[in-house]
C-alpha cells in the first residue's frame, strides 16, 4: 500500500510539472505575438550625431603629452608602406585626405609645444623693451619729485612775471606815447586842448587795463592746447610740454596693462618665429598660461586684472591683440613696432576711462588686485658690533617689530659692520624686487612695495 501512494504522489508531481511547461509555453507564444504586433522602433540620430565619423571615448587612446609629441609623424596608409591593397570604405580618397590634413592642421593649434624655445628675436626686443621700460620709470620719478616739481612751478612763474613785466613796460611806453603826441595837437587846435586832455587821461587810466586782458587772453587757448593735444601726433612721448611724459599720470594699472599690450604682442609675433610653421598659425587662448610662462618666465594669471577669463582679458587691451578665428592670439602691431605706440594707446584708453568715470560710469573702474603700498618712510637704527644693531637713532622713538628666526635683518651697520652697512644711522632697507631684479621691469611700476635699486 505504501508503495502504491509512493508512486501516486510521483505521477500527480510529473502531471503538475507538466501543466506548469505548459502554462510557460503557452506565456512566452503570447509575449512573442505581441513583440510581432508591436513596430520596431527606429534610430534617430541628431544633425551633430550625424557629422560624427568616431565614437567619443572616455579615455583617449593616447594622453595629451604623446599626441603632441607624435601626432606630427602620423600619415596615411599607402602602397609604399608595403599594403597590397589599400581600400578607403567610409569616405572616396580626396576626402579622406582632407579630412586627415585638416585633423593635423587643429592638432597643431590644439597641442601645446613643448619643446619650443624662444629665439633670439625675442630676446633682443625684450631686452630692449627693459631697458626702454626703465627709462620711463626714472623719468615718471623724476617728473613727479616734489622738489624738481617746485621748481619748475616756480620756473614757470618767474617766465610768467617777466613777461607780465614786459607787457607792463611795453603798455606805459605807448600810453607816454600817445601823451607827448596829444600835447603837440593841443597847442596847435588851442580850443580843444581840453578835450583833449581829459582824453589822455582816460587813454591812461584805460590801457593798463586792456594791457592785462591782453596778458589774460592768451592764457586760455594755452592751457586748452595743453588738454586737446593730439596723443598720436606728438613728437615725442618724453616731452608733450613743459617737460611733462606723456605717461605722467599713469597709475600702477596703466602700467599693468602698457606692459600686458607689449608682452601678449611680443609672444604672438615670437611664437609664429620660432614654431616655423605656417600652419601654426597662432596661440590657442587655452594655451596662454604655458607659452607665457615659458616666453617670460613668469605666471599668467587673470585674476590680478579682475576678470575671470582669457577672453576678458584681452579684450581688455584689444587695441594692441585679440582673439583670431579658431581662438588663437593675434596682433596688428607690425613685428619692428615701435614701443612707444603702445604708451599713445595706453594714455588713450585711460583717458577714455577718465571721461566714463567723470561722467558717473563706474562699469570704467579697474579693480585690479592692487599690492600693498611701499613704505613712505625709513626707519633709522644704530649698528651693533658685527652683526647689526637694534636700536633707534637719536630722533626716532619706534622700531618695526624685530625679524623672527632665519629672515632677512633689516638693521644697519655699525662698528664693524652688519648685514647691510649703513654708517653711523644706518637704515631700513626692503627686499629687492625679483621681478625687476631679474627682468629689468616691474609691471607694479612705481606702485611696487618692494625696491627697484640694484641689491
Amino acid at each position: 500500500v505504501s508503495l502504491l501512494l509512493l508512486f501516486e504522489e510521483d505521477i500527480k508531481e510529473e502531471v503538475k510539472e507538466e501543466v506548469k511547461d505548459k502554462e510557460m509555453k503557452e506565456e512566452v507564444k503570447e509575449e512573442q505575438k505581441e513583440e510581432e504586433e508591436e513596430p520596431m522602433p527606429v534610430a534617430e540620430l541628431t544633425e551633430e550625431e550625424k557629422k560624427q565619423n568616431f565614437r567619443k571615448k572616455v579615455a583617449p587612446d593616447l594622453t595629451p603629452v604623446n599626441l603632441s609629441n607624435e601626432f606630427a609623424k602620423f600619415s596615411l596608409p599607402t602602397g609604399e608602406d608595403g599594403f597590397d591593397d589599400v581600400r578607403f570604405s567610409w569616405h572616396p580618397k580626396d576626402k579622406s585626405e582632407k579630412y586627415f590634413k585638416d585633423w593635423i592642421k587643429k592638432q597643431k593649434i590644439m597641442c601645446k609645444m613643448d619643446d619650443l624655445v624662444p629665439g633670439e628675436w625675442f630676446k633682443q626686443r625684450w631686452t630692449e623693451w627693459q631697458k626702454v621700460l626703465a627709462e620711463w620709470h626714472t623719468t615718471t620719478t623724476e617728473y613727479n619729485d616734489p622738489v624738481k616739481r617746485a621748481m619748475r612751478e616756480a620756473e614757470a612763474e618767474e617766465v610768467k612775471w617777466r613777461a607780465e613785466e614786459e607787457k607792463k613796460a611795453a603798455a606805459a611806453a605807448a600810453a607816454e606815447a600817445e601823451k607827448k603826441e596829444g600835447e603837440v595837437d593841443a597847442s596847435k587846435e588851442g580850443e580843444e586842448k581840453k578835450e583833449g586832455d581829459e582824453e589822455k587821461k582816460e587813454d591812461e587810466v584805460e590801457a593798463p587795463k586792456a594791457a592785462e586782458k591782453a596778458e589774460e587772453k592768451p592764457a586760455e587757448p594755452a592751457a586748452e592746447a595743453k588738454k586737446e593735444i593730439d596723443i598720436f601726433t606728438v613728437e615725442s612721448i618724453l616731452d608733450i610740454g613743459d617737460g611733462e611724459p606723456l605717461f605722467a599720470h599713469f597709475t600702477f594699472e596703466d602700467w599693468a596693462l602698457l606692459s600686458l599690450r607689449l608682452e601678449l604682442s611680443l609672444l604672438a609675433h615670437a611664437y609664429k618665429k620660432d614654431a616655423n610653421d605656417p600652419e601654426r598659425v597662432g596661440i590657442h587662448e587655452s594655451h596662454l598660461p604655458f607659452y607665457y610662462n615659458k616666453y617670460f618666465s613668469k605666471s599668467f594669471t587673470v585674476r590680478y586684472y579682475g576678470v575671470e577669463s582669457h577672453s576678458s582679458l584681452i579684450q581688455m587691451v584689444k587695441d594692441a591683440v585679440s582673439l583670431a578665428e579658431g581662438d588663437v592670439l593675434a596682433t596688428e602691431l607690425a613685428e619692428d613696432f615701435a614701443f612707444d605706440t603702445l604708451v599713445r594707446r595706453t594714455e588713450d584708453e585711460r583717458r577714455k576711462r577718465d571721461h566714463r568715470l567723470t561722467a558717473g560710469d563706474e562699469s570704467a573702474r579697474l579693480k585690479f588686485n592692487k599690492p600693498p603700498d611701499a613704505p613712505t618712510h625709513l626707519v633709522g637704527y644704530r649698528g651693533g658690533p658685527r652683526v647689526g644693531g637694534y636700536a633707534p637713532v637719536h630722533g626716532s622713538s619706534t622700531l618695526p617689530p624685530p625679524p623672527a628666526p632665519g629672515q632677512p635683518f633689516y638693521g644697519g651697520g655699525g662698528g664693524k659692520g652688519g648685514p647691510y652697512a649703513g654708517g653711523k644711522g644706518g637704515g631700513f632697507r626692503q627686499n629687492v624686487c625679483k621681478q625687476f631684479q631679474n627682468h629689468g621691469n616691474c609691471r607694479f611700476g612705481t606702485g611696487c612695495r618692494f625696491s627697484h635699486q640694484a641689491a
